[in-house]
């Protein structure tokens, strides 16, 4: 049944309606006034409080809130190495449990002897190991989190071999995304399940880290608001940062933060960042990264940069960051994609083309499946309120 347009264009009006421009431009006023006068010595040593306990998540400043980085320059020869995933997922009404990993790749060479390379890797998971997991002596078939997790450990093992035949001494590898592996926190989950999922990509980080190949993600128009809850932490006047026990709150109505939130970072740093010009770098505290990376130089690292049009989030591990040619790096041949791909790295456009998974090729993974069960004579069985979507009638 289509959607009821007359409705939902009333509800549309009203929404619009309700949206106040101005306590949006007063938010991003006092946001910005915070920015430039907080310190970050004292956020770090409110944070390093073993009694604070935000109700957030909190960027880490590694520096002086107020410091920018102007584009660096950069080789006429170099090489982005990029890779994507997709995925079918385990469907409960398939008579076969299974899902499907595709992860590509593109391998873009610029300068005197351009070149591209573009592939996949496809793999299909269905052995009982694959399909089920056992936390704390339990038999559960793995979902759509721990597959996408699965699908994240792909694309860093096909970053790793894409970049294996490079010879471009000027390389850099790139994921759309993150470079925290959510999902992994679970209380259910016992520490082999965890190190199954996390060993594998914890160990393509460290085989780049061992050949000195600078790898980041790129986020595009990014959605966080870490260094917006670092702010709250220094607008905190209780002795600790407890939210759930906040005196402002308690005693006035409100919390002394208020004020500046809801807000993104990328809408308070618009007004901050030249074409070009990055943050300084911030820790992130995802409690994933807090646990379960033990490697101090595999702690993930961001910070934000202008690639004209828009401010990008860009992730990186704690290695890359200490060593400032492999920084610069990043900064440099991240802004240089997004300006030949008008806002966005080409490299990561064309790995995520190889990687797509589209209605036709699922349609044509579950007919060879039903047509080599069909061989084997096993007989398919499916759910009937999945036959009853196929076979449609009143």
């Amino acid at each position: 049944m289509p959607l009821d347009l007359e409705s939902l264009s009333a509800q549309i009006e009203a929404m619009t309606q309700s949206l106040s421009l101005d306590l949006s431009k007063d938010r991003l006023q006092m946001a910005r006034e915070q920015f430039l006068r907080q310190d970050a010595a004292r956020l770090r040593m409110r944070l390093d409080d073993p009694t604070a306990h935000p109700a957030w998540l909190v960027g880490y400043p590694l520096e002086p809130l107020t410091n920018r980085y102007a584009l660096p320059a950069h080789h006429d020869n170099f090489c982005v190495v990029a890779s994507d995933g997709s995925a079918i997922y385990p469907d409960r009404h398939s008579p076969v449990r299974y899902y499907l990993i595709n992860a590509g790749y593109a391998i873009l060479t610029y300068g005197a002897q351009p070149d591209a390379e573009l592939g996949n890797q496809c793999q299909l998971f269905y052995a009982d190991e694959d399909v089920f997991i056992s936390p704390k002596y339990q038999t559960l078939p793995i979902d759509g989190a721990l597959v996408a997790v699965k699908m994240a450990v792909s694309e860093m093992e096909t970053l790793v071999l894409a970049a294996e035949g490079v010879s471009e001494a000027e390389t850099v590898v790139l994921r759309d995304g993150t470079l925290i592996v959510w999902g992994l926190d679970s209380p259910s989950l016992s520490e082999d399940v965890r190190n199954r999922f996390l060993g594998p990509y914890l160990d393509a980080l460290e085989t780049l880290r061992q050949r000195r190949v600078p790898v980041a993600s790129y986020i595009s128009f990014p959605g966080s608001d870490e260094i917006i809850n670092a702010l709250r932490v220094g607008l905190c006047p209780d002795l600790h940062v407890i939210c759930a026990r906040c005196e402002t709150l308690r005693d006035k109505g409100e919390a002394a933060c208020a004020g500046i939130v809801p807000l993104e970072d990328r809408r308070l740093l618009t007004t901050l960042l030249g074409d070009g010009e990055r943050t300084g770098l911030f820790m992130s505290r995802q409690p994933v990264v807090r646990k379960f990376y033990p490697d101090p130089a595999q702690q993930i690292l961001f910070f934000y940069v202008n690639v004209g049009g828009e401010i990008g989030r860009v992730e990186l591990p704690q290695w890359v960051a200490d060593d400032a040619a492999l920084l610069d790096r990043v900064h440099a041949l991240v802004v240089d994609q997004c300006r030949r791909g008008r806002g966005f790295p080409p490299a990561l456009v064309e790995a995520h083309e190889q990687a797509v998974i589209n209605m036709g090729d699922r349609q044509l993974v579950e007919r060879l499946l039903e047509e080599a069960l069909a061989q084997q004579q096993i007989f398919v069985m499916r759910s009937l309120k999945d036959r009853s979507k196929r076979e449609r009638s009143i």
